[in-house]
């Protein structure tokens, strides 16, 4: 299964990466991935990262995190006088391209409903053949020179600096 989304009215206040990061730490079975263009286009996207997710617990865990995301780093950022409220755009989607769109920050003001309607949706939209589904989703978002993997099932985290920037650091030693 595909959840994918991004940003709304945040400015630079928080980042794909960072949003990704913390994610992957606390939903960790998972396939996760933002947006990254090929150099020299210039984009703005409605979508700015991208998780990939093979079974229903992981799913629950998902939508846990996405909702401590936006309470934690999204929905501190709102401020009255502004007139828009920060949220998080979300989109779960299968191969057909059949999805649910929902926005939180405006269509949701429980952790409780939240999760009901992700884990809804995708029972919905989940194909018979959730192994094959999951390896072309995997292979189609890998493949693409839009989108750059920030973390996988079974990685802890990314060191993003010094020697090594950007590979998975593993407690104890390297897998081989």
């Amino acid at each position: 299964m595909l959840i994918q989304g991004g940003f709304r009215h945040v400015k630079e206040s928080v980042t794909a990466d960072e949003f990704l990061k913390f994610l992957a730490d606390e939903a960790p079975d998972g396939h996760y991935f933002v947006a990254q263009p090929p150099p020299g286009i210039l984009m703005t996207a409605a979508i700015d990262w991208r998780v990939i997710v093979s079974d229903s617990a992981s799913i629950d865990a998902l939508a846990t995190a996405l909702w401590s995301g936006y309470e934690s780093m999204v929905k501190p950022l709102e401020d009255e006088g502004m007139g828009r409220s920060p949220d998080i755009f979300v989109q779960i989607k299968n191969l057909k391209g059949e999805c649910d769109e929902f926005t939180l920050g405006r269509d949701f003001d429980k952790r409780d409903g939240f999760v009901h309607r992700v884990r809804e949706s995708a029972a919905v939209l989940s194909p018979k053949d959730k192994e094959l589904a999951l390896r072309r989703e995997i292979e189609t978002t890998t493949g693409s020179d839009y989108w750059q993997k920030i973390r996988q099932t079974g990685e802890r985290r990314l060191d993003s600096s010094g020697p090594g920037h950007g590979k998975a650091v593993f407690p104890g030693p390297e897998p081989t």
